[in-house]
């Protein structure tokens, strides 16, 4: 099979995606009774629709002015290493996603934690203080924000 690609494609698509999913998720996420034109809501429309905005562009540079690159899918492919590479990545990122879901009933010092000791495994750290240093950065900024400056997390 043969697929005709680039990564502005890729990546304009994945985030004009995103940035309107976000802008429409806006209004229900960050509720405001002002009714002033600068509100709780002005920031993150400002980055939103930035995001949003240079993601179109991204996605019709890659589109207009780029040249695709074919790839070829076989059977090698999977086993390649820029495969395996890319999974990794995926993975990555799927450990990420987990950590969005497990913030809320976990609480914040819980998951991040885990998060801290599951990424330093997946990167094979062994020596044991790289994994104290960020644990201690965990609970320093738990301590900063939770006690002392009262913010609350989950």
């Amino acid at each position: 099979m043969k697929i005709k690609y680039n990564s502005e494609i890729i990546s304009g698509a994945i985030f004009s995606i995103v940035g309107a999913a976000l802008w429409l998720a806006i209004p229900t996420q960050i509720k405001t009774m002002e009714k002033s034109a600068i509100n709780a809501q002005t920031m993150p429309r400002i980055a939103i629709g930035g995001m949003f905005i240079f993601a179109v562009c991204l996605l019709l540079e890659g589109i207009f002015f780029k040249e695709k690159k074919t790839a070829v899918v076989t059977r090698e492919t999977f086993r390649s290493v820029a495969f395996k590479k890319e999974m990794k990545s995926v993975l990555y990122a799927l450990m990420l996603i987990a950590y969005c879901f497990i913030v809320k009933p976990l609480g914040f010092l819980i998951s991040t934690e885990l998060l801290v000791v599951a990424i330093l495994l997946f990167y094979g750290t062994r020596k044991w203080y790289y994994y104290i240093i960020p644990m201690a950065m965990v609970l320093i900024v738990y301590y900063i924000f939770g006690v002392l400056l009262h913010v609350s997390l989950p």
